[in-house]
């Protein structure tokens, strides 16, 4: 490991090592990724994969949509395989309310040339023959969206990283991170210091823990997500193709083909947990939590009455991690208040999605000053130490 470099990036997930890509995208590659794992060990290697189009803030829109154009042509750059499905999304509006934002989405996306459809009950039954649609006003159908798998993703863009002169260094524990009277930062890490004119906090679950080192109150908490994978089901086997993911208001679920099942994910409207509130043991990798699947049973009834065939199929897999979350569930991305030249990439609750675009515009940011978006509802400056605490914690869960 180099003792000195422009930029040390502090962690291997889908937004550090996305930085560490555009970065030597925009010339810079005097740059040095230290993870105290491996590449994707924290949050990333358990996600579900997700990668949606559908948001209604333009800025997000623009990172969403880049985010899918990327993970579409990575393979074939990098040789490493990404696992990219596009099988497409479809949300489901249930209120009038829903229906006049799927309108509002639909027009932003517009704006940002990701195709979306709005589509009646019949088209949502020929999209997804296994839903039952009882209630749904509106579809909105994005055939753009699709799934990835995280690892190879993340492994691809660490290979285009280092093909343009990113050093990674991993299995290495940043310890302190010190400022020096000239201005740069020390990063003290389990091999050795390196001194460097910029350092990113990017240490997803453990960005809080990095933030304390230089005194920043990070207002990230940790949500426990839980995500199910059924058996193989003969319903599957007869679809002629894979259908969307799609998301079900009713049931707070997100529902995607697995192999020869299918993937439940609920996200609970009211007693979600959150974790590692006193800090996360550093030695925390590659690790789920005990699942708990009675506190999910009130959206898996609901997610049967969507999806009948779910009700005769076992469980293969429960998935439970830790998943970041901000008071307002926008993500970090800017520079830390008050710190010269350190930089916030952190706090995304969908990081695979963003995170190719996280890495894009916080790279324009740092080498050129400005970037081609607007980034004011990521900045981390919107938050003041207020953010912690009771606030930060209901607000996240919220």
């Amino acid at each position: 490991m180099k003792s000195q470099a422009r930029v040390v990036i502090i962690g291997g997930g889908a937004l550090g090592v996305g930085l560490a890509y555009h970065l030597a995208k925009e010339g810079w590659s005097d740059v040095v990724l230290v993870e105290k794992g491996e590449l994707t060990s924290g949050s990333t290697w358990h996600a579900a994969g997700l990668i949606p189009h559908f948001i209604g803030s333009l800025s997000m829109a623009k990172i969403h949509t880049y985010g899918a154009d990327l993970y579409k042509r990575l393979e074939a750059e990098t040789g490493q395989a990404t696992g990219w499905h596009g099988c497409g999304s479809l949300r489901l509006a249930l209120t009038p309310d829903e229906v006049d934002w799927f309108h509002t989405v639909q027009g932003v996306l517009r704006q940002v040339g990701a195709e979306c459809h709005l589509v009646g009950v019949e088209e949502i039954k020929k999209l997804h023959p296994l839903l039952d649609p009882e209630g749904v006003l509106l579809g909105c159908y994005t055939p753009g969206d699709g799934h990835t798998d995280p690892n190879g993703s993340t492994h691809a863009m660490a290979i285009g990283a280092r093909r343009g002169g990113v050093e990674m260094s991993l299995r290495n524990r940043v310890l302190d991170i010190e400022r020096r009277p000239s201005g740069e930062w020390a990063v003290v890490t389990e091999q050795g210091t390196i001194v460097a004119e910029h350092v990113v906090n990017a240490a997803g679950s453990f960005a809080a823990q990095v933030g304390e080192m230089v005194g920043l109150k990070v207002p990230i908490v940790n949500i426990v997500h839980q995500f199910l994978v059924t058996e193989n089901m003969a319903e599957v086997d007869a679809l002629e193709t894979e259908p969307p993911v799609t998301r079900d208001p009713r049931a707070s679920c997100y529902y995607r083909q697995e192999q020869r099942g299918l993937i439940i994910g609920p996200y609970e409207t009211e007693g979600a947990e959150a974790w590692g509130l006193d800090g996360i043991d550093w030695g925390f990798d590659m690790e789920l939590l005990p699942p708990d699947v009675d506190r999910l049973m009130p959206w898996l009834e609901l997610a049967i009455k969507r999806i009948p065939a779910l009700g005769t199929v076992g469980i293969k897999q429960v998935v439970s991690g830790p998943i970041t979350h901000t008071p307002d569930d926008n993500f970090l991305l800017g520079p830390a208040a008050g710190l010269p030249n350190f930089w916030m990439c952190c706090g995304a609750s969908i990081g695979i999605t963003q995170g190719p675009g996280c890495g894009k515009y916080l790279a324009q940011w740092m080498v050129h000053g400005q970037t081609e978006i607007n980034v004011r509802e990521m900045d981390p400056r919107r938050y003041g130490d207020w953010a912690a605490g009771a606030y930060n914690l209901d607000k996240s869960i919220d």
